[in-house]
């Protein structure tokens, strides 16, 4: 084989090898990655709870890849809050508000569909956003303000819904903003028992009387 051929083979096999490089080297991949597993983590053990070295293992990266995307525990807290925290409201809640007209039984089955995914999984974990909320609001106020923007995102959708019912004559005697406030605060706070107990009852409870609180201030025909 002369030297030329053997040269060229080389040039193949690094063409080849850069190729496979660019193929496997997904750093969105990896970012997700580590995202996925510490929203999983900081949900259900806890924000404080979790090292960086459990979730470098839970998301099988590199330290190199950890301290690339997240030099700091409290950058990946940001980074589950604003990507993962903020998309599981806008999913669970925003969305259905969005796409059913009938604001009283779009919130209705949002609790359905949310009791019925808890039961299915036979865990509760409780809310992100009220988890994540009560651990860290005594400890770091830029994680504090995000939270509070989603928490404003959240009220600010419900509220509108209310305000376009009685504006419409749906409904009657109800303050939207108070109304978005009572929904948001019972559904937390009823995810949050339903947690210590590892029992939806809470969750069926304020389903019921939220259903029968709204039944009194909309208009049926």
């Amino acid at each position: 084989m002369t030297c030329f051929v053997k040269l060229l083979l080389s040039s193949l096999v690094d063409l080849n090898a850069m190729s496979q490089n660019k193929r496997t080297n997904d750093p969105e991949g990896v970012r997700r990655r580590i995202i996925d597993a510490a929203y999983d983590a900081f949900v259900t053990q806890g924000y404080l709870a979790t090292g960086m070295l459990e979730l470098r293992e839970k998301a099988a990266v590199s330290g190199g890849a950890m301290a690339h995307h997240f030099p700091a525990k409290r950058d990946l807290g940001l980074a589950v809050i604003r990507d993962r925290v903020a998309d599981v409201v806008q999913q669970t809640w925003i969305e259905p508000l969005l796409t059913c007209e009938d604001t009283p039984a779009a919130i209705d089955l949002i609790f359905k569909d949310i009791i019925a995914e808890l039961v299915l999984k036979d865990r509760v974990s409780g809310c992100p956003l009220n988890n994540i909320a009560m651990e860290i609001s005594q400890h770091d106020a830029e994680m504090r303000a995000l939270v509070s923007a989603v928490f404003g995102t959240w009220h600010k959708a419900l509220s509108a819904r209310f305000k376009a019912d009685v504006e419409a004559k749906r409904a009657r005697g109800l303050d939207p903003q108070k109304t978005a406030t009572l929904v948001i605060a019972a559904y937390s706070g009823a995810m949050a028992m339903a947690k210590a107990r590892q029992d939806v009852g809470p969750l069926n409870d304020c389903r019921t009387e939220l259903a029968a609180l709204l039944a009194v201030k909309y208009r049926r025909p």
